[in-house]
């Protein structure tokens, strides 16, 4: 059983790091603990600075902790299948599966992929997903790919948003980099990209497509990119895709997912169950892709990320700030350790804690 809700739960979740808000904290609760001015794109740090210094204690609040409070997306996690007992096909009424795979992460949000060896190939049980098949050399023209979901459209074009000068497969990786919105480490070297990739919506800035779609190359061809669907069931398939160069599959919901169907999960514990279309008995046989994270942001995990952010920022500063409740100033040094030190007594106090049973 877990808990839903809490009245104390941090709730002002609006996230956009440039302009200082976190899952977990946003810059005017920093300036609040400080009791300092308000940060803008005039104050040092920044607002967007501060953004910066929220996305890194963000992250090493998941480490220390072991979880995530956001959604996190894990990319090809592997396991191996076994079968509840051999020769249990089909199922009796006292057990409604044949296997199942422990996931390394609990509280999975959605399953984005869920592929399982099948003899010849992995076969994807999970989301809608969509295919672009690049062609074998590069083009002269233009090369556009359109994904739409909903009321938005996201433009990816040749030049801007990937390059198609060194061969099918670096090119399906660029792509692939561009829908994910992440540095293209495999390619940079080749193209000279220094910056992460960010391709936003049409008439906006706010909406990204990494908010709807993840994106990897075919692990058997390489020159292929597959594009998942990060919304909720099959409302994926709704979505749409075009391109003006080489050969497009459109998004097809390939999910069976319910208690009779070809799988189902407990979301909380990280479990998938198989019932009707398995994976073979076999090691590496099944391949998943998942967003993890507690839905909610407990007071405690705000409390920490808010005082590391808030030690980051004394940290650069070089003026002394006053302490309200001692109503004397005090040493940065010796502000900056109490802040850390709060911080990690209640990080600690929120490890994942395993249980060995002899």
């Amino acid at each position: 059983m877990s808990k839903l809700s809490s009245p104390s739960d941090f709730t002002n979740i609006n996230p956009n790091y440039a302009s200082g808000r976190g899952f977990y904290t946003t810059h005017s609760d920093v300036s609040q603990l400080l009791q300092i001015s308000p940060f803008t794109s005039d104050t040092t740090p920044t607002i967007a600075e501060v953004g910066n210094l929220i996305k890194r204690a963000e992250e090493r609040v998941d480490d220390v902790v072991g979880h995530s409070y956001r959604p996190v997306i894990y990319h090809h996690e592997f396991h191996g299948f076994e079968a509840f007992r051999m020769g249990a096909y089909p199922v009796n009424r006292f057990k409604d599966y044949i296997g199942f795979v422990q996931l390394e992460r609990p509280d999975v949000q959605k399953i984005v992929r869920l592929e399982v060896w099948q003899g010849t190939e992995y076969v994807d049980l999970a989301s809608a997903t969509a295919k672009v098949k690049v062609p074998s050399g590069p083009e002269s023209g233009s090369w556009r790919i359109q994904l739409g979901v909903g009321a938005y459209t996201f433009h990816l074009d040749k030049g801007t948003d990937f390059f198609d000068n060194y061969g099918p497969k670096t090119t399906a990786s660029q792509i692939a980099d561009a829908i994910n919105e992440v540095f293209p480490h495999k390619t940079a070297k080749f193209t000279g990209e220094t910056t992460a990739k960010t391709v936003t919506a049409q008439g906006t800035i706010t909406v990204n497509i990494s908010d709807f779609f993840y994106a990897t190359t075919d692990s058997e061809a390489g020159d292929t990119v597959v594009i998942s669907s990060l919304l909720m069931g099959d409302d994926g398939s709704a979505c749409t895709i075009t391109s003006t160069v080489g050969s497009v599959t459109q998004f097809t919901d390939n999910q069976d997912q319910r208690r009779l169907g070809d799988y189902w999960m407990i979301g909380k514990d990280g479990k998938i169950f198989f019932l009707k279309n398995y994976p073979f008995l076999h090691s590496h046989s099944v391949r998943v892709t998942y967003v993890s994270g507690e839905k909610r942001v407990p007071a405690t995990i705000h409390d920490a990320t808010t005082k590391l952010v808030a030690a980051e920022v004394i940290r650069h500063d070089d003026n002394s700030i006053l302490i309200a409740e001692t109503g004397s100033n005090i040493d940065l040094k010796t502000k900056h350790d109490i802040l850390l030190e709060e911080a990690n007594k209640i990080l600690n106090g929120k490890k994942d804690v395993i249980h060995f049973i002899d």
